[in-house]
């Protein structure tokens, strides 16, 4: 992984340690706990099963330049804790057939509801998102979303206020990805709203050049993680039961930033409130610092290989609700968000421990390599090299890569994996992993003693009345 080692002013280092001093004097730890969401989901389909009769708004972009596409690899070539892109934005004023969308041609349904079809086409892409400028939608619209790889399958259905709660910095909701070069949009009114107050426009488009229908796996530097590094599911049986309970609170993550598309990792975490699962997730700064690109955050869930060294994924949940930010920091890198969507069936809450990184420990990441099928790394805490804002890591097996960045380092003992920090950046790689006495094996973590006094309003809140040590969210013994 091709990156750098924050410098620390002496002066913040010092705040830093006394900050993490006071909380190793209360520092809590959490035990993980698995997701209680219902299995069932209903599968959505189009308002309109019919459109033939519809007339489709319809914005096409022409080809994109190989050019563009070289920049981006070499961009992420020398990425030094920055995220991995795997989309270029686009504009329709000068890239597109026309400078903005047609009017919507509406068509009346049987209850009185109101339909529109939009679709948005850029050439040879592998997925797409498109920036909707919805300033003019009503609050009780509908909309879904599906690509033309599978043009049946409904991959979101978000409702107005959704979107209008979500817009980015540009003041555009983006639209969930889709697979292919083609996104087809259905706008569902209900009965009494009137259509000839909505006037969509779709200024900005991103044009992925990856995408999960092949598991990322498009472009031979983006989504192809290095040889070293392992499938979860290949150390399943040597690590057992509660590895595959941390595994399941991890999920890659695709996000939006000046209209490009971007990798990261990020991890599920759990609270000390007995009474409810809120979705809590860790990630890192430099992925998602501010409320506008959380909002255009999708996750996905069981990203993972069939069998160990498949290289094909199994059934994997797509959350698009975005998140809210709560939290992030430019020193320790660390990031806290609150998803928008309830957490899938069979996620796990993680685990942490607030306080501080034993030296020498034994350590795990879970994280998605290049935008890969999720991988295990396993090593150690390398004290020497770390510092008030950074844990530092070497890898004995496996390593991390572009795409890995916000993903838990965990530690782990008999009652469970306990997340202590978020991947920063690095020099560790498949040429190195294995040797910790190879200076060029490290990577570095946020800490997350350093950052819970920031946190600690969410994940531990103060309470007033007794809590059950016996409860769904118990603490583990210290």
């Amino acid at each position: 992984m091709q990156s750098v080692r924050l410098t620390t002013l002496s002066c913040m280092a010092a705040l830093l340690a006394v900050a993490s001093a006071s909380a190793a004097a209360d520092a809590p730890r959490v035990r993980g706990e698995m997701s209680r969401t219902p299995a069932t989901k209903a599968v959505e389909t189009w308002r309109a099963a019919d459109m033939r009769t519809f007339v489709v708004a319809r914005l096409g972009y022409g080809e994109m330049s190989a050019e563009r596409i070289l920049r981006l690899r070499e961009d992420n070539a020398r990425r030094i804790g920055k995220p991995l892109q795997i989309g270029i934005a686009r504009q329709a004023s000068g890239e597109a057939s026309a400078p903005d969308l047609p009017p919507l041609e509406w068509g009346r349904l049987s209850d009185g509801s109101s339909v529109a079809r939009l679709e948005f086409t850029s050439p040879l892409a592998y997925a797409i998102r498109v920036g909707l400028d919805v300033g003019t939608l009503d609050p009780r619209a509908e909309l879904r979303f599906a690509g033309s790889t599978r043009p049946d399958a409904i991959v979101a259905a978000l409702s107005g206020a959704h979107a209008l709660a979500s817009i980015d910095a540009q003041g555009l909701f983006w639209t969930p990805m889709t697979d292919g070069e083609r996104q087809h949009v259905e706008l569902w009114l209900p009965a009494g709203v009137d259509p000839r107050r909505v006037r969509l426009r779709a200024p900005a488009l991103s044009h992925l050049m990856a995408g999960p229908l092949d598991d990322f796996k498009i472009l031979k530097d983006i989504g192809d993680s290095g040889s070293c590094n392992i499938d979860t599911v290949c150390r399943v049986a040597d690590l057992g039961q509660r590895f595959v309970s941390a595994k399941a609170a991890v999920a890659r993550i695709v996000f939006v930033k000046n209209g490009g598309s971007y990798l990261c990792t990020g991890t599920l975490l759990n609270d000390t409130d007995t009474a409810t699962q809120t979705p809590y997730f860790h990630t890192a700064h430099h992925c998602i610092s501010t409320q506008a690109v959380a909002s255009t955050l999708n996750t996905y869930w069981n990203f993972e290989s069939t069998g160990c060294g498949a290289g094909t994924v199994g059934e994997y949940t797509l959350l698009s609700g975005g998140a809210d930010y709560l939290y992030s920091s430019g020193t320790t890198d660390g990031a806290l968000l609150r998803l928008r969507d309830a957490a899938p069936a069979n996620a796990m809450f993680a685990g942490w421990d607030a306080g501080a990184l034993p030296a020498s420990a034994p350590v795990t990441a879970i994280h998605h390599p290049a935008g890969d099928l999720k991988k295990v790394s396993l090593g150690q805490h390398i004290p020497a090299d770390s510092d008030a804002s950074s844990h530092a890591a070497g890898w004995l097996e496996g390593t991390t890569e572009g795409g890995s960045s916000g993903s838990g380092l965990f530690t782990s003992d008999t009652t469970g994996y306990y997340l202590r920090g978020g991947l920063h950046g690095g020099d560790a790689s498949c040429a190195n992993s294995g040797s910790l006495s190879n200076t060029g094996n490290r990577d570095w973590y946020s800490r997350f003693d350093v950052d819970f006094p920031n946190i600690r309003q969410y994940l531990a809140p103060e309470v007033t009345t007794p809590r059950r040590r016996n409860g769904s969210h118990p603490l583990a013994p210290p």
